[in-house]
């Protein structure tokens, strides 16, 4: 047998250029595929009399909440559903293991989106210029939710409510980017986790689905309501996952599932339809959406159309890289480096204002680092280092020179110059528990924060290491 070689980094610099070139004209590039019915059958499809064989004569419709991420698989499971009226034909769980058909009516569906507050303009525009005019037209109810604030006491906030929407309501008054400015970080990716996606969309549609106007006539909770949620036919383990929650006030219906349609099919579906591609849902600093050369060549695509985008997201990891240095918004690359190495000077002239304009602060930040597989009463392993815990403090405030000048004209410690300068007063050694302390100056707006426990395990460290403690009241005023 011959050997087969394949140059892994060519072939990703091809599609790198292949998907640049789909972003940047889209109308060039794409060439949509025949929707051909072996496709839709590859995944399972069934078309509405085969349904109707096999599980009888549909009953009669329900409450539905359709939940609109105003992406790729929401714009298509709206616009079938609105065109075509086999389309309304669903699968429903009934009350014994097994499923039942049921003809969605539609005045009884309300579509709702929850706002995270940091969309891409792009993708308001589609739902204004293709989505909205179809649901105006049906007159199927559209609300558009966020979040009242950072505590779920807030509750939530209704932006729009109508079955005739003039336009998106894009920002609420809560934005994801306001609460990782406070906490300093980006969104997490441990473990594949969008627990962004789940504060700022999730428990906002499940605290709609609570209220007595959600649906019906508005006396009461409708308990007994169908849930369509947008998982494509390749998302098998997505749909068994969505499925072991719990079933209260829900009955989840995959359409993307029973009509047989995959990511690509929607695609070309919407294509056929609008004629553009439809563009992705998610926030201009989505960590999924970068992090491999294809990726990291579409979302600069998306920076250089937008880059008030762009300049948002390294923004945002220029205060949490200012408190970790490890903390790059796409794992183990920098939206900087995106956004260098594809030229977008519009970005970084953005950022700069932003830096220049806005008030900055010194922070105080005390970091340890835990021996790998530490627990309250095991060490761990001394060689290997484990979860990293942080106390945070801002010590003063004011504009960008002024804080730059405290940190360089101290007389200990050793300076690092950079966009967000810094001075060392400990650095971590390599053997663990390890303390870490530094003053960094960063655009304000981090609240003081220390994990519970923390301070115990800072005086262990400091005993493993020597002392080296938080700055004295009088070091502050200094």
């Amino acid at each position: 047998m011959t050997d087969l070689h394949i140059d892994l980094d060519r072939l990703e610099a091809q599609l790198s250029a292949a998907l640049t070139q789909l972003e940047l004209f889209p109308s060039l590039a794409y060439v949509p595929r025949p929707l051909t019915e072996d496709r839709w059958r590859a995944w399972g499809g069934r078309t509405a009399a085969q349904l109707v064989a096999e599980y009888g004569a549909p009953g009669a419709s329900m409450p539905v909440q359709l939940c609109n991420g105003m992406g790729v698989d929401s714009a298509a499971i709206i616009t079938e559903l609105i065109e075509n009226p086999d389309a309304r034909l669903l699968l429903v769980p009934d009350d014994v293991g097994g499923q039942r058909l049921i003809r969605v009516d539609p005045d009884d569906i309300t579509i709702v989106t929850a706002m995270t507050g940091d969309e891409y303009d792009e993708t308001r525009a589609a739902m204004e210029e293709h989505l909205l005019p179809l649901i105006r037209a049906t007159g199927i109810r559209y609300v558009q939710i966020s979040r009242a604030g950072q505590s779920q006491e807030d509750g939530i906030v209704v932006l729009d409510d109508s079955r005739q929407p003039a336009g998106m309501v894009m920002n609420g008054p809560w934005r994801l980017r306001d609460e990782l400015t406070r906490a300093g970080t980006v969104p997490q990716t441990a473990a594949n986790a969008r627990r962004c996606s789940a504060r700022a969309k999730g428990w906002p549609l499940d605290q709609w689905a609570k209220r007595p106007d959600a649906y019906g006539d508005g006396d009461e909770v409708v308990v007994d309501r169908v849930h369509i949620i947008g998982f494509a036919g390749e998302e098998g383990r997505r749909v068994a996952k969505d499925q072991s929650y719990s079933a209260e006030c829900r009955r989840p219906v995959y359409p993307l599932r029973q009509w047989g349609w995959d990511r690509t099919w929607c695609v070309d579906y919407l294509y056929q339809r609008f004629g553009f591609v439809w563009p992705r849902s998610c926030c201009t600093y989505c960590p999924f959406a970068g992090g491999s050369k294809a990726k990291n060549a579409l979302i600069a695509a998306r920076w250089r159309r937008e880059p008030e985008g762009g300049a948002r997201a390294i923004f945002l990891e220029l205060v949490a890289l200012a408190l970790n240095p490890r903390m790059a918004l796409f794992k183990d690359v920098t939206a900087r480096s995106v956004a260098r190495e594809h030229n977008l000077a519009a970005v970084f002239d953005l950022v700069e204002r932003r830096l220049q304009a806005c008030e900055w602060a010194v922070y105080d930040v005390l970091r340890v680092h835990r021996p790998l597989g530490a627990k309250k009463d095991e060490p761990g392993d001394a060689m290997r280092k484990g979860k990293t815990w942080r106390s945070v403090r801002t010590l003063r405030t004011g504009s960008r020179d002024e804080m730059t000048a405290v940190l360089s004209g101290a007389c200990q410690g050793r300076f690092e110059d950079g966009v967000t300068p810094r001075l060392w007063l400990r650095e971590a050694q390599n053997t663990y528990p390890t303390p870490e302390r530094f003053l960094v100056a960063a655009p304000a707006g981090v609240e003081d924060k220390e994990q519970d426990g923390f301070a115990a395990l800072w005086a262990a460290a400091i005993t493993v290491h020597g002392p080296a403690g938080r700055l004295t009241p009088r070091e502050v005023a200094a």
